[in-house]
């Protein structure tokens, strides 16, 4: 319609159209005829990890900080471990790329539901255990079927053990972890936690060696639907941050009424038993005064100054940090 409420196309013109399209002359195909479209369920879910992305993040993080220290601690190696970001994809497609020989480990993370999989690279073990001898974290190339030696095994009974007790560490300011052990193979064909088409979140720990062509990995794997059932307590960590903020602002007005007692020394003389107990009243001690004074708070020297006056009172005006030129 145009702007007067006109009609574009008088009758005449539209009924020459018609007559166009009815005898044939009019062969231009009409637009929008036989589109394909994808049928769309708005019930249906769609899998994301939406606010749970943060908390793994933060836990992931938190994993990285403790099972390092505990590997350096406890097993003398310090390996160059990358933070892993959280992945979703279908259990068939990670299990199947998985390294073989692996240490699978399953394991059951009450109070999450099911089961997870905890999966360490051979070379991961390899390097643990040259490292424990005195050797260089190195790669080592093995076939398919070899399976772990019992020093090996020794060293994932360890690692497995360091990696519970950080795990439950990640996870404390969410929720009180239990990790158990439920079964170990070194086949990934028998880690049956999910169905092939189901969702699982995989968090790759990449560890470097000086072989750039190796990447050894440390996998922590969780059901989605696991995950899924407690994103109202992963989500409530992100959301009580802003009451985290209030209770510090509190806190610091609450330590600011603390009062302290605060000390200026402006010199200081040295005295024998004897001289001090020969001192007569009226009697004077001559020193030489320091360039400036020390200003102690509880006993503790913190600052630099001069001693002066402001109005009729004596003050002191501070001139540095002691902390400071002590760095």
């Amino acid at each position: 319609m145009s702007d007067n409420n006109e009609p574009l196309l008088s009758s005449d013109e539209l009924s020459a159209i018609q007559d166009m399209v009815d005898s044939g002359e009019f062969e231009q195909e009409p637009l929008n005829i036989n589109l394909e479209a994808e049928a769309y369920s708005i019930a249906r879910n769609e899998e994301n990890l939406g606010v749970s992305y943060g908390a793994l993040t933060q836990i992931n993080e938190r994993f990285h900080r403790f099972f390092r220290t505990r590997m350096l601690t406890e097993l003398d190696y310090n390996p160059r471990l990358s933070v892993a970001s959280p992945q979703l994809m279908k259990y068939s497609e990670y299990i199947r790329n998985v390294a073989s020989p692996c240490s699978i480990n399953v394991v059951e993370l009450d109070p999450l539901k099911g089961e997870a999989l905890i999966v360490i690279h051979p070379q991961v073990v390899f390097s643990c255990l040259d490292n424990w001898y005195g050797g260089k974290a190195r790669a080592l190339v093995v076939g398919d079927e070899r399976g772990f030696t019992a020093n090996e095994s020794a060293i994932i009974d360890r690692l497995c053990e360091l990696m519970f007790k950080s795990t439950k560490e990640a996870w404390s300011p969410y929720v009180e972890l239990g990790v158990d052990l439920v079964n170990r193979d070194i086949n990934p064909l028998f880690a049956n936690i999910a169905g092939d088409e189901e969702s699982v979140v995989v968090n790759r720990f990449i560890v470097r060696l000086r072989d750039e062509e190796t990447e050894p990995y440390i996998d922590i794997v969780y059901t989605y639907q696991s995950l899924n059932l407690q994103r109202d307590l992963l989500g409530s960590r992100i959301q009580t941050q802003e009451a985290d903020k209030k209770w510090l602002g509190r806190l610091n007005a609450s330590i600011s009424e603390v009062d302290f007692n605060i000390f200026v020394s402006g010199g200081s003389v040295e005295l024998s038993v004897e001289q001090l107990m020969n001192l007569k009243v009226g009697e004077v001690l001559s020193f030489d005064p320091p360039d400036v004074a020390e200003i102690n708070v509880n006993d503790f020297p913190l600052y630099h100054a001069n001693v002066g006056e402001a109005g009729k009172k004596v003050a002191v005006q501070i001139l540095d940090n002691v902390l400071e030129e002590d760095e």
